[in-house]
């Protein structure tokens, strides 16, 4: 299942300004692979999942799913695509846990055997299964987006569109989200775009990143190419403590005995003392994704 996004633009027009959220956004997906869409509010993030899956008409532009036109054929997108929304819109509060799943798999022609494997198994996965025949209005906020999830696998989508998925997620819950996006893309060949703010999501899946900003594509990478190509890479130093200055931009981190650990990013200082006999090792420090975010968006 290929995804291509082509050209789209999407403007909101207001009595006071036209806001630009998305401008000549152009990009693909490939089968099994997952994309992580970062930027700050209001950068067009849900405008475009909301674009893919058939939920919003662009103003111009295409999205292709397998070759076929998603804004043409907004039920086609409807049927391949399974989305999460911000806000857990997808589940009804009134129905009990194991009601919302039923109901949604009945509506995506699931048989009853294959609603109460399905339904079991990430009931299970997500740790609900104690609530299945509780009503959703009373879960706390987590319980809710692990419901929305559910509700969204339950439809056996062959595109996955999440948005900020373990929002409200305690720790447990967020590894276990992590781990089922793996497997589904790595065993059920999923194509998977999530936007989100979670660094240690994106850490977790280290896939490839999309940055918006201002309805723009600011940078299309791989988190390992973003890591490697930083700009202003970090290094790890342990030094034998001596009479010999240290970088100005020094971050002490531990000291034992007679060494010194610290970070440094003053590659002029390091290059003027690769060869002292103080310098015991050296490593260059894997830059985070708060960091490259930073770097990326220009708030640097």
């Amino acid at each position: 299942m290929k995804i291509e996004v082509c050209d789209l633009n999407k403007s909101y027009i207001s009595r006071t300004k036209t806001t630009h959220a998305l401008a000549q956004v152009s990009f693909s997906v490939g089968e099994g692979e997952i994309l992580c869409i970062l930027g700050h509010n209001g950068a067009g993030k849900t405008t475009l999942i909301k674009s893919i899956c058939g939920l919003l008409k662009p103003d111009s532009g295409d999205v292709r799913i397998d070759g076929i036109s998603a804004v043409q054929d907004t039920a086609y997108a409807h049927r391949k695509c399974g989305a999460v929304l911000e806000g857990s819109r997808n589940i009804y509060y009134y129905l009990t846990a194991y009601e919302n799943l039923q109901y949604f798999g009945m509506l995506n022609g699931l048989s009853q055997k294959q609603i109460r494997a399905d339904a079991g198994r990430y009931l299970e996965l997500f740790d609900l299964a104690a609530f299945r025949d509780v009503p959703a209005n009373s879960f706390s906020r987590g319980m809710q987006q692990k419901l929305a999830i559910t509700v969204a696998l339950m439809k056996r989508p062959e595109i996955l569109l999440l948005d900020e998925p373990t929002l409200g997620l305690d720790i447990l819950s967020s590894e276990s989200v992590i781990r089922l996006l793996l497997e589904l893309a790595r065993d059920k060949k999923l194509s998977i775009l999530i936007t989100t703010h979670d660094v240690h999501l994106i850490e977790q899946l280290n896939c490839r990143l999309i940055f918006l900003n201002q309805g723009k594509i600011r940078c299309d990478s791989s988190l390992a190419e973003l890591k490697q190509e930083a700009r202003n890479p970090r290094y790890r130093i342990a030094w034998q403590t001596g009479t010999e200055p240290l970088p100005e931009d020094a971050q002490i981190r531990q000291r034992q005995n007679d060494i010194l650990l610290f970070e440094t990013e003053d590659a002029s200082w390091l290059g003027g003392h690769i060869a002292a006999p103080q310098l015991v090792q050296i490593e260059k420090c894997s830059q985070s994704v708060a960091e490259i975010y930073k770097e990326v968006m220009g708030c640097v």
